[in-house]
């Protein structure tokens, strides 16, 4: 019922860079924990852990009602799009899941290297703020990768850095909220892997925590860089060691 020692290190080594740093926890964690697992078990592991990591993010935030407003018809399609992602989860190959979450993160990273940058079009922000929140949430629900698509509709709001994160971590909470859910829903969260969960979510906390106490420490190009490897090195690891199968 315990994780192993290994996952708990690669939980507690994403919370850690999620708090230090604001790297994606689950971007990190979901094919890294993928390579021991399988993507599927690995999503279930860290879905609590996420959820907790979520809702620390905006504890303590007051919370405009201007910006839930604005956010609702991003978030509501983004519902959507985790229920979704969760039914493809369970449903999917695990080969394809390994090789679909493998592939999508590294080109994730190849896109935070080069200068390349998508907007979309805000003279129809409704429809593009139901386009990419379905888009965004379906990737979250599946394997906790719609950050980089949330931050791609949201900067193209034009809106602060501030306000950007705050909207970031809403979005987040609502679609690991969704997620968890839906895996209950779907009888994926049975006592043993919903135990596992709750029990990875300590060590989750402890490196958010801890990180946000080391934030600053390190200079964020230099820690953002160290992510990206890691990231590189966990897709790969996925790609390589991850079980596949058509079952």
């Amino acid at each position: 019922m315990w994780p192993s020692w290994e996952q708990t290190l690669i939980v507690f080594a994403a919370a850690l860079l999620e708090g230090s740093i604001g790297f994606d926890f689950g971007l990190l964690a979901a094919p890294a924990a993928g390579a021991l697992l399988g993507v599927r078990d690995s999503v279930i592991l860290i879905s609590l852990p996420n959820l907790a990591i979520a809702s620390a993010k905006i504890t303590g935030q007051k919370i405009p009602p201007d910006l839930i407003k604005r956010l609702m018809p991003f978030i509501g399609a983004g519902g959507v799009g985790a229920a979704a992602g969760v039914f493809t989860l369970v449903s999917a190959p695990p080969i394809i899941l390994k090789w679909g979450l493998g592939l999508f993160v590294l080109t994730t990273t190849a896109y935070s290297f080069s200068r390349f940058r998508l907007e979309f079009d805000q003279r129809d922000e409704t429809f593009f703020a139901y386009l990419a929140g379905l888009i965004a949430g379906w990737l979250s629900g599946l394997a906790y990768a719609g950050g980089s698509f949330i931050v791609i509709y949201l900067d193209s709001l034009g809106i602060s850095r501030s306000r950007l994160v705050e909207m970031m971590n809403i979005s987040a909470l609502a679609f690991a909220t969704v997620q968890v859910a839906m895996l209950s829903g779907t009888g994926n969260f049975l006592p043993l892997t919903a135990a596992r969960s709750l029990l990875a979510v300590a060590p989750a906390l402890s490196g958010f925590l801890i990180g946000r106490w080391l934030r600053g420490a390190v200079k964020p190009e230099i820690g953002y860089l160290g992510g990206l490897v890691l990231v590189i090195a966990s897709a790969l690891s996925l790609l390589i060691f991850g079980p596949g199968g058509w079952r």
